[in-house]
């Protein structure tokens, strides 16, 4: 999940606020449904390191800039406007892809996204987008996010990622039930929000299904709870989950995690 981290000072205190952070599914249609884009994460993260998610990061100060809400300008929710110019911009960070009308593909080595924008003109594409979920990690966890879910659409299917091997070492578009067998069956590590926005994703015939129903749906923001089971693993407890309700939001504790590792 994505974004404020704790930060950990020299006498071992820690906050909790969760960082803004957003994440982006880009989908392309294909005869036979639909694919998104997924990318795996380095094996030097610091943070899941080699899960396959949907790119993303932290919003920036960058993404508060003028350049940037430039970039997003027309947004209905201008409010959200920080955290889809950083999903946009995360896109092109870690696989060159940008998703302006048309897209195109072009890497950007330590450049300034919405420098490079500012100055073609570019705007993104916001007619082919929707902000779909709102994930706020378990109190529980050290290391937090408020991470925004978008998707956005791309026509061209000739469109392809180049992983940034910094951030990410492989991208690769794939059908949501062929990411959640891989999965299944221990090909690939993929974090549980992840695997929830696959099922969701399988649930549509087309992009332009999702887009009509996230384009009009209410986000309402999800927060699940934590506790451990008889075996010592960690289980992820859904709002609407039996139990939830008797749970309470734990104080964040390394120990605990490394205990149910």
């Amino acid at each position: 999940m994505g974004s404020e981290a704790v930060v950990e000072s020299s006498d071992n205190s820690v906050t909790t606020e969760p960082r803004p952070s957003s994440t982006m599914c880009v989908l392309r249609q294909r005869d036979a449904g639909f694919e998104v884009l997924m990318v795996r994460r380095s094996s030097t993260a610091r943070f899941m390191a080699q899960a396959w998610v949907f790119p993303g990061g932290v919003v920036d100060p960058d993404d508060h800039g003028a350049a940037a809400l430039a970039a997003v300008g027309g947004l209905a929710n201008p409010e959200l406007a920080p955290w889809l110019a950083a999903a946009f911009r995360e896109v092109i960070e870690e696989t060159g892809i940008w998703l302006t009308s048309p897209p195109f593909v072009e890497a950007l080595d330590a450049a300034d996204v919405f420098a490079v924008a500012s100055s073609r003109g570019l705007k993104f594409d916001l007619d082919r987008i929707a902000y779909f979920a709102n994930w706020i990690t378990p109190t529980l966890i050290p290391q937090r996010f408020d991470a925004r879910f978008f998707i956005a659409a791309v026509e061209d299917l000739a469109v392809t990622a180049i992983p940034d091997q910094r951030e990410i070492d492989a991208a690769e578009f794939v059908v949501p039930t062929e990411a959640l067998r891989r999965a299944g069956s221990g090909e690939w590590l993929v974090p549980f929000p992840t695997q929830k926005t696959l099922h969701q994703l399988a649930e549509f015939r087309s992009v332009d299904a999702a887009l009509a129903e996230w384009q009009s749906r209410e986000v309402i923001p999800i927060q699940p709870r934590m506790r451990i089971a008889p075996d010592g693993a960690l289980e992820v407890v859904m709002p609407d989950d039996p139990g939830f309700a008797d749970l309470e939001d734990l104080e964040p504790d390394p120990d605990v995690l490394a205990r149910a590792a």
